[in-house]
């Protein structure tokens, strides 16, 4: 049986797991910014999953199967993730870094199909490994053991996420506060920054709080760290700031921060209801 998202909640061992997923997200980032630029917003998360999907989907006997720009930009389109100009644009971003390419001798095809390249394919293989090794944590099962003995699985359990975090309310949407930072530009990573620099103890007392220390934070250091303009993440963290979800202990944008109770709890909600989706997708592949 399936880990439920309530379940989750209640273990307070769950906020070290998706912290240390945080982290590993943001390492991605710092050693291949294009690479974890592809997770830096809720739609860029959305349109990669969607993408690599696709291209999961390939059917030697189906012409029609697998990833093409106009199929990537109809789901994307369909599922309200962005809108064709900007799925068109992403397309053309990942051909750019060379994320994906034109399948082999296809290359003179009107209809061109597409491939992901080993780099952000081991990137989705390490997401997924993360996700599974959490679950484990959990109820003690072998589920990063299982997809490590048969990498393949990737292929098969990928597919079936996307199609439930493109549809799941929880994963796409929670508060206010939430939903500022993870549909903005490259707000999801800083989401990710914030909840990452929280250190509750070992006892996880400290997550209770109204207030939670979330570390030092420099507006400067953190617009040159991502490549974005400093009055994009002052706007950001000022509109989170009058909502009542982050503060600075002294001068804003220069010390200590704080996140609030509730921005902590919507982030919670969001990664219990996405584990608890890839643990029904690898029940349905894997047999649990």
């Amino acid at each position: 049986m399936s880990i439920d998202s309530a379940s989750l909640l209640a273990d307070p061992r769950f906020f070290f797991s998706f912290r240390h997923g945080t982290r590993v997200l943001l390492a991605i980032y710092d050693e291949n910014p294009a690479l974890g630029g592809l997770f830096s917003s809720q739609q860029r998360w959305l349109m990669s999953h969607a993408a690599f999907a696709l291209a999961c989907s390939h059917d030697p006997d189906d012409a029609a199967s697998g990833l093409y720009a106009a199929r990537f930009i109809s789901v994307v389109q369909e599922h309200a993730v962005a809108s064709k100009n900007t799925a068109a644009d992403f397309i053309q971003e990942l051909l750019g870094h060379g994320f994906i390419h034109v399948a082999p001798g296809q290359e003179d095809r009107r209809r061109k199909p597409l491939m992901p390249s080993d780099l952000p394919e081991q990137a989705m293989s390490q997401w997924l490994e993360l996700h599974l090794g959490c679950l484990d944590s959990f109820d003690g099962g072998r589920r990063a053991e299982t997809y490590g003995a048969d990498p393949s699985l990737l292929y098969r359990l990928q597919p079936r996420i996307t199609r439930r975090i493109l549809t799941d309310k929880e994963v796409r949407y929670q508060g206010a506060t939430f939903n500022l930072f993870t549909w903005a530009n490259f707000g999801g990573l800083l989401m990710d920054l914030l909840i990452g620099a929280v250190e509750p103890g070992e006892d996880g007392v400290g997550l209770q709080a109204e207030r939670i220390a979330a570390g030092t934070l420099s507006i400067n250091e953190v617009a040159r760290r991502f490549s974005i303009s400093r009055t994009h993440v002052m706007r950001l963290f000022n509109k989170a700031a009058e909502a009542g979800d982050i503060g600075w202990s002294g001068s804003r944008g220069e010390s200590a921060v704080w996140i609030s109770h509730r921005l902590l709890q919507d982030y919670s909600r969001y990664q219990a209801a996405k584990h608890a989706l890839v643990d029904v997708a690898f029940e349905e592949v894997a047999g649990g």
